[in-house]
């Protein structure tokens, strides 16, 4: 009865060991990446898992403005019907400045420049869902705007779902989400425009960078 009692008791020790000595499954029965020195664990956030799987993008826009005051630029994009779109926004300026996100916008079709969206994967051959303001929408593609086009675009904003000063020579400044801030989901079938605008009558060198990811 000893001898027994004694088996049964290194069995509860030692299946635990055998069991849970390498890395425990994932879905579909792959092992899991362990940390070496903690055993923990290793997982990477949502956004930076669509980076991996392909399914993340991103533009950037960059222009000089004249010394006057309320000049915009922007880049727009119209988000499909099919997909949601993570949004993360950021601006900056090289002078007083401020930052719009406009949301349904009325703006004139075919007006300002078509503008490449890259897999932020660049292994991967996905492209993008979005599109661009051509007379026919180009898939794959977003708008970017000078002061003049936006002024020949006979723009306005619709729904402004952000806006806030920049301060002269900052750092990029963000809207949406990253580690720290909630992300912006937007709406599907929907027109969106991410604007610089001048504060005072200075050049101004505005940037306007989109990083986003795209999930049925």
């Amino acid at each position: 009865m000893k001898i027994k009692s004694i088996l049964i008791l290194a069995a509860f020790i030692l299946i635990p060991i055998l069991v849970f000595s390498g890395s425990p499954p994932g879905p579909g029965g792959q092992n899991l990446t362990k940390d070496p020195d903690v055993g923990g664990i290793v997982t990477i956030t949502t956004d930076h898992y669509q980076v991996h799987v392909g399914n993340a993008f991103q533009t950037h826009y960059e222009f000089t403005t004249a010394a006057t005051d309320d000049l915009q630029t922007a880049i727009y994009l119209k988000t499909p019907t099919d997909k949601e779109i993570h949004m993360v926004a950021s601006f900056s300026v090289s002078a007083a400045g401020e930052f719009f996100i406009c949301e349904d916008v009325t703006i004139d079709a075919n007006e300002g420049t078509s503008a490449a969206v890259y897999n932020r994967n660049r292994n991967s051959l996905n492209t993008s869902t979005v599109f661009d303001n051509a007379t026919v929408p180009v898939v794959n593609k977003v708008t970017t705007w000078t002061p003049s086009q936006m002024t020949s675009g006979n723009f306005t904003c619709g729904t402004e779902i952000e806006h806030e000063p920049l301060v002269a020579a900052a750092v990029p400044k963000q809207a949406g989400g990253n580690a720290e801030r909630g992300e912006i989901i937007l709406k599907k079938n929907t027109e969106y425009l991410f604007m610089d605008q001048n504060i005072g009558a200075n050049a101004n060198t505005h940037h306007i960078w989109l990083r986003w990811y795209e999930i049925e």
